[in-house]
């Protein structure tokens, strides 16, 4: 299950940070994105998840790009009030700030394990959006480091990467992403299930 894990894992971290673009499109759509997901469970979430956008990008056409990056924008980035923050620190911190002790905690396991853990254009990104963290979660599922795993998962990401998620099916105005919005919620599940992970109930802020 790991394995499957850890071949889904940069898909959605690189769904939750780079912007949608026609290329992006055309390679799921070429692919067969409903044969080509891994099948983690048989449940109604990723059923649904993987159906939304499979048939999304299935019909989709270049004149759709900007109702899918206005999607996109409205979701993660702005301008104004971003729907949904994609930083652990958000949530865990009462007054929203970023770069709070969550994050400095991250750095400091991520510096245990002497790893670097940057996005693709190096854009100083705090360590704690969900992408990068994502990213760690891969290092981790690929290197078989089995603590290491149930650490990061259990005190840097489901905390509130669920809250994302929900945030993410509550207020995607596009298939494409409520489709991952649902595939996110799944994915954390069977990740939790797999590994005997037990969530953490912490008080959000976001």
């Amino acid at each position: 299950m790991n394995k499957s894990l850890a071949e889904i894992t940069p898909i959605l971290a690189a769904n939750m940070y780079h912007d949608p673009c026609n290329k992006m499109l055309d390679t799921y759509n070429q692919h067969d994105f409903n044969a080509c997901y891994p099948l983690l469970t048989e449940s109604k979430t990723r059923s649904k998840g993987v159906a939304l956008v499979s048939n999304y990008v299935s019909q989709y056409s270049s004149d759709q790009l900007p109702e899918l990056l206005l999607d996109f924008n409205q979701l993660f980035i702005g301008p104004g009030k971003m729907k949904v923050p994609l930083w652990g620190s958000y949530y865990l911190n009462e007054d929203n700030l970023l770069c709070g002790p969550s994050t400095q905690k991250l750095q400091e396991r991520i510096d245990a394990l002497d790893i670097t853990i940057r996005t693709i254009d190096d854009d100083n990104q705090p360590i704690d959006h969900i992408s990068l963290v994502l990213r760690l979660v891969e290092f981790t599922l690929n290197e078989n480091k089995t603590l290491e795993l149930k650490a990061v998962v259990t005190e840097h990401l489901t905390p509130w990467a669920y809250r994302v998620a929900e945030l993410t099916i509550e207020h995607a105005k596009t298939d494409f992403y409520l489709g991952w919005g649902l595939l996110l919620k799944d994915y954390l599940d069977v990740l939790v299930e797999s590994n005997g992970i037990i969530v953490k109930k912490l008080n959000l802020w976001g």
